[in-house]
């Protein structure tokens, strides 16, 4: 309520002036939160999208006197196609690859604007005065208008920035942001919410510009489409806090303020004296707090600690299943890296119900299997089948939404998001929307969560960030996320590697219970005690070949197996 009372007391037009931009750059460093913040993409290219809206606002005023009403949307519809157009094939590029592709698209964008004569080249574009006073035509002699114009931008950005952190979508955009195979593995079309992210992210940018051009009245590359830009953005929300709701508007205010204050009390001292504080005051920011100021803020809210044990409560081991038809088949699979041949031939075939374990020693191929079967790698040669269905060329989000789910040799869980929060993230997600993502979790989804939580033991440390639990823990959080995705099949890579043995008691018990309740499991692991204790069968790999399949005591017995392990 203050902020729009503040006009009404401050007469000076440098003071809202100031306030003005400090609106347009929160705005536009919340456009960007979204896709570098949330999503993780970090993006030197935003001078493109705020260019782009000034350009389209102002062009279409001038030459065709189309009100910027239209114009806005128009320069925003525009952002997002070209957005869209260069963000999709250079998502394939990670982090700094993807940041050192767009800082170029910039330059290339400035440059050709430099020289085209429609746009005013490096003359630049005067929208005319003629309009002024109309809010038809959004443009006013007095600044006051313009305040509330900012703020009224700076509340939709706010608005669709609330949005995606407290529903489903935050979750998602942090998920891929922090492991993107992992967000893969459990089922996000991670391709589909990068490329909404950016499109939503570049309209916002181009609708700042597309104000910005109305309220200084005359634009040009330099002014609107200049590298300093984008770089200032990022600073903006880095300082702030990326990732988080209010650190734009907290970094946009420290950074705009300091800025035009500290120049207009020190700029009379000579130049560079206001850089020199301005600079120091940000570095002591940085080096005090990496979060940003919104992490200044977050050190005064108490964390709950995790206790150091697991579960207290194991549930009690129910009988294995009794196996039924093929649910999974690998059928010739064959892979080479260069010419070292790691999967030769391989034939694997998993029952409906069992608990298959896959042993052999380093190196064997087991893990390279895996990735063959969930789609992160392609086999050479041969097929997978999922229930019947041909999954071999499948991406890994497609084969969780077909019913089949992995972990991972090393955890691969979401550091930064709660326990809870990480299993929200492997919901099902087969048939889910862009709009259906953009909502909480319904009631049954949280039910369900509870209840798998309740079930890994992790359930009182649900508001506990992932990276706060001990590694036992994690092995247990990720197996409850596989869970989570209501997958018929899982695949578990060596879940007691580097446990405690009372975790692995845990660990033992929950599988069995998961398998007694519908699951199918394919285990890789090393300890034999836990083979022994859940497994139905088991096949033993070698130089990346079947050596054996059997029953657990078969196994123990088979002179090939003897002779691999042994050499005897």
């Amino acid at each position: 309520m203050l902020v729009l009372l503040l006009p009404l007391v401050i007469s000076a037009s440098f003071h809202l002036h100031v306030l003005i931009m400090v609106f347009l750059f929160a705005t536009l460093a919340q456009a960007w939160n979204l896709l570098g913040g949330y999503a993780g993409q970090l993006s030197f290219g935003h001078s493109v999208f705020f260019g782009l809206g000034a350009y389209t606002t102002a062009v279409l005023l001038s030459r065709y006197g189309i009100l910027p009403w239209i114009g806005a949307p128009a320069g925003a519809v525009l952002a997002a196609a070209v957005s869209l157009a260069i963000g999709t094939p250079t998502f394939r590029l990670r982090r700094h690859f993807f940041a050192l592709a767009t800082l170029a698209l910039g330059e290339i964008v400035r440059i050709t604007f430099l020289n085209w004569g429609y746009v005013g080249a490096a003359i630049g574009l005067y929208v005319p005065l003629q309009y002024r006073n109309q809010l038809a035509y959004l443009m006013w002699d007095s600044k006051r208008p313009y305040y509330y114009l900012a703020l009224a931008l700076l509340a939709l950005a706010m608005t669709v920035g609330a949005l995606v952190d407290r529903t489903r979508m935050g979750i998602y955009l942090k998920a891929l942001n922090q492991d993107e195979e992992a967000a893969r593995a459990i089922g996000i079309p991670t391709l589909r919410y990068k490329q909404w992210a950016m499109g939503i992210s570049a309209a916002l940018a181009a609708l700042a510009g597309a104000v910005y051009a109305q309220y200084v009245l005359y634009i040009d590359p330099y002014n609107v489409l200049a590298s300093r830009i984008s770089l200032l953005v990022v600073v903006i929300a880095l300082l702030g806090g990326r990732g988080t709701l209010w650190g734009p508007v907290l970094g946009s205010a420290f950074i705009i303020l300091l800025s035009e204050y500290s120049r207009s009390a020190l700029g009379h001292l000579g130049e560079g004296y206001d850089f020199i504080l301005f600079g120091f005051l940000i570095m002591l920011v940085s080096l005090y707090e990496p979060r940003g100021l919104a992490g200044l803020l977050q050190r005064a809210r108490p964390h709950p600690l995790p206790a150091i044990e697991g579960a207290s409560d194991a549930s009690s081991a129910s009988a294995p299943r009794a196996s039924g038809g093929l649910v999974l088949s690998v059928d010739a699979a064959t892979k080479a890296f260069g010419g070292l041949m790691v999967l030769d031939h391989v034939n694997l075939a998993v029952r409906r119900g069992e608990i298959l374990a896959l042993i052999g020693p380093n190196g064997a191929g087991k893990s390279t299997l895996f990735d063959c079967i969930t789609g992160f790698q392609r086999v050479d040669a041969g097929t997978v089948h999922l229930d019947g269905q041909d999954i071999t060329r499948a991406a890994p989000h497609t084969v969780a939404h077909r019913g089949l789910v992995r972990t991972f040799q090393l955890i691969r869980v979401f550091p930064d998001l709660t326990v809870e929060e990480n299993v929200l993230a492997a919901q099902p997600h087969a048939g889910e929307s862009v709009w259906s993502a953009l909502q909480r979790s319904s009631a049954e989804v949280q039910a369900q969560m509870t209840t798998v939580l309740r079930m890994v033991g992790l359930l009182a440390h649900r508001a506990v960030p992932a990276s706060q639990l001990s590694y036992g823990q994690q092995k247990l959080l990720s197996f409850g996320m596989a869970l989570m995705t209501n997958a018929e099949v899982v695949l578990l890579d060596e879940p007691a590697a580097g446990v405690n043995p009372r975790l692995i008691q845990d660990m033992v018990a929950y599988i069995k219970d998961a398998n007694a309740r519908g699951r199918t499991f394919v285990i890789i692991e090393h300890n034999i005690d836990v083979v022994n204790a859940v497994a139905t069968r088991v096949y033993v790999m070698a130089d990346g070949r079947i050596l054996a399949e059997g029953t657990p005591e078969e196994i123990r017995r088979n002179p090939q197996v003897l002779e691999a392990y042994y050499g005897r």
